[in-house]
C-alpha cells in the first residue's frame, strides 16, 4: 500500500509539472490531547479516568488524529482526483484509506462527464456537515476512541460514473453509476446481473435560490452483511436554501438525510419477551436519519442549531436483545453560540446537546432523556487555516445498547446505566 501511495504521488507531481494546466494539493492535519473521567450510576467504585492524544471535535473519525491529503490534476478536458487519509481505526498500524482516486473527462461541450476508478465526491451525496455519506463508496461503522460515538468510515469503490448536464437546463445533473458491491460478495466473481443490481442513480439541481440532490443505490444478491442477509437499498437526499444569504450575511439552512436498508432481507425468529413467545422480523438494520442545519456566521459571532430525527426499525441477531431492541425513534437538539473577539483572533462560547428517544426500543424505558451535554470552548485562530482550541465537556447520558455491547471502552457500563463524563480536550488543526 505504501508503494502504491508513493507511486501515485510521484506520477501526479511528474505529470503535473510537465503537462498540467492546473495541479492542486490540499490537506488537513488534526490532533490533540485529552483527559476524561467517567462515573457509572454515581458509584465511587466505578470511576474510570483516561487520557491520550485525540481530537474529539466530532469530525475527526477515530479521534486519535488524522492526516488527509487531496490531489487534483487537470489537462485540457481530462483530470485526475485523489484523496487518502491516515488515521488509526483499530489497534494496529496507521494504514492509509483511499476515499477516492479516479480519472474523469468532460465531453460534448462539458455536457457529459465520465469518471472511472475508486469513485468519490459524488454529486448526489448528503454533503454534511454532520451527515456525510455517498452511494458510490463502501461505508461501515467505526467508533471514536474518545467519545465512543459511532461514525461512518468511507472507502472508494471501483466503478464508472456518467453525469449528464444539459446546456438547455443549466444547473441540472442526472446520471448513474456501475460499481462493485459495497459489502460482502457471495463469491469471488460477479455476474453482469449483479453489477447492474448495484446501480446508483442520481439527480441534482442547483439554482441561485436553492439546491437539491437525490440518490438511490439498488441492492444485488451479491451484496450481503456478514450474517449472510441482504443489506437492502439506500436513499440519500439534500435540500439547501440559498436565498437567505442575500438577505442576512452568513446565514445558511440545509436539510439532508439517509435511508438505509430499504427492502432489507428479514427473517422470522421467536423471542421470549415477558414470558410470552413472540414472532419478530429481524433485518439488517433499517433506519432513516434526517438532519436540519441552521448556521449564522456573522462578523462578530457564530450561531448554529442542528437537529436530528431518526427512525430505527429492526436489527439483526448480533445486536438484538429481548425486551430491548425492536423499534424506536430519536431526537437530537444541538444549539451553539461563539463570540469573535479581536477581529476573530479569539473565539469563545458554548455548545449544548439534548437527546431524546421514543418507543419500546429506547435505551432505558423510564428515562426522560438519552443524554444532556454542555461544552464551553475557547479557540485561538493562529491564521486563517490553523487554530488551537481548549474544550471542556460535561455529558450526562444513559448508556445505549450498542455502546455497552460493542464500543464500551471500560467494559463497566451496561445498557441503561447512567454515565457522567467530564472531558478536557486540547485540539490542534492545520489545513492548507
Amino acid at each position: 500500500m505504501k508503494k502504491t501511495i508513493f507511486a501515485l504521488l510521484a506520477v501526479l507531481l511528474a505529470v503535473g509539472s510537465a503537462y498540467a494546466q492546473e495541479l492542486k494539493v490540499s490537506g488537513e492535519v488534526k490532533t490533540g490531547f485529552y483527559m476524561d473521567q467517567e462515573q457509572i450510576n454515581g458509584d465511587k467504585d466505578k470511576i474510570i479516568a483516561e487520557g491520550g492524544m485525540a481530537n474529539a471535535d466530532g469530525d475527526s473519525g477515530s479521534g486519535y488524529g488524522r492526516i488527509r491529503l487531496n490531489f487534483s490534476l487537470t489537462y485540457e478536458n481530462m483530470g485526475l482526483k485523489a484523496r487518502f487519509q491516515i488515521e488509526p481505526i483499530t489497534d494496529g498500524p496507521f494504514l492509509p484509506r483511499w476515499n477516492f482516486a479516479y480519472a474523469y473527462g468532460n465531453f460534448f461541450d462539458e455536457q457529459l462527464t465520465v469518471s472511472a476508478g475508486l469513485l468519490g465526491e459524488s454529486p448526489w451525496a448528503t454533503g454534511g456537515p454532520r451527515l456525510r455519506t455517498e452511494l458510490e463508496a463502501r461505508e461501515y461503522f467505526e467508533y471514536n476512541r474518545v467519545t465512543w460515538e459511532p461514525f461512518v468510515a468511507i472507502e472508494g469503490l471501483w466503478g464508472i460514473r456518467l453525469e449528464y448536464k444539459p446546456n438547455f437546463i443549466p444547473g441540472l445533473n442526472i446520471g448513474f453509476v456501475l460499481n462493485q458491491p459495497d459489502q460482502f460478495s457471495s463469491s469471488g466473481e460477479q455476474t453482469f446481473g449483479e453489477v447492474l443490481g448495484e446501480t446508483v442513480v442520481g439527480a441534482a439541481y442547483e439554482h441561485d435560490y436553492f439546491a437539491v440532490s437525490l440518490g438511490y443505490r439498488f441492492d444485488s444478491t451479491a451484496d450481503k452483511y456478514a450474517n449472510g442477509m441482504n443489506e437492502g437499498s439506500r436513499f440519500l437526499y439534500r435540500l439547501e436554501e440559498r436565498a437567505l444569504k442575500n438577505v442576512v450575511h452568513g446565514m445558511q439552512v440545509c436539510l439532508n438525510g439517509a435511508y438505509y436498508g430499504i427492502g432489507n432481507e428479514q427473517q422470522e425468529i421467536v423471542k421470549n419477551i415477558g414470558g410470552t413467545a413472540k414472532t419478530l422480523l429481524l433485518g439488517s438494520g433499517e433506519y432513516f436519519i434526517n438532519w436540519l442545519h441552521w448556521l449564522w456566521d456573522a462578523d462578530t459571532f457564530t450561531a448554529k442549531l442542528d437537529t436530528c430525527f431518526s427512525v430505527y426499525q429492526a436489527y439483526n441477531n448480533a445486536y438484538f436483545s429481548p425486551n430491548e431492541r425492536q423499534a424506536y425513534q430519536s431526537l437530537d437538539i444541538l444549539p451553539a453560540f461563539y463570540y469573535k473577539f479581536f477581529d476573530n483572533l479569539l473565539q469563545a462560547g458554548v455548545g449544548l446537546g439534548f437527546g431524546l428517544e421514543f418507543g419500546n426500543g429506547k435505551t432505558y424505558i423510564d428515562s426522560e432523556y438519552q443524554y444532556i451535554s454542555i461544552e464551553p470552548l475557547v479557540r485561538i485562530n493562529l491564521s486563517s487555516n490553523a487554530y488551537l482550541a481548549a474544550v471542556y465537556s460535561y455529558t450526562d447520558k444513559y448508556t445505549p445498547w450498542w455502546l455497552a455491547k460493542y464500543g464500551n471502552k471500560n467494559m463497566v457500563a451496561e445498557a441503561g446505566d447512567k454515565s457522567v463524563v467530564h472531558t478536557l480536550n486540547i485540539r490542534a488543526v492545520f489545513s492548507f
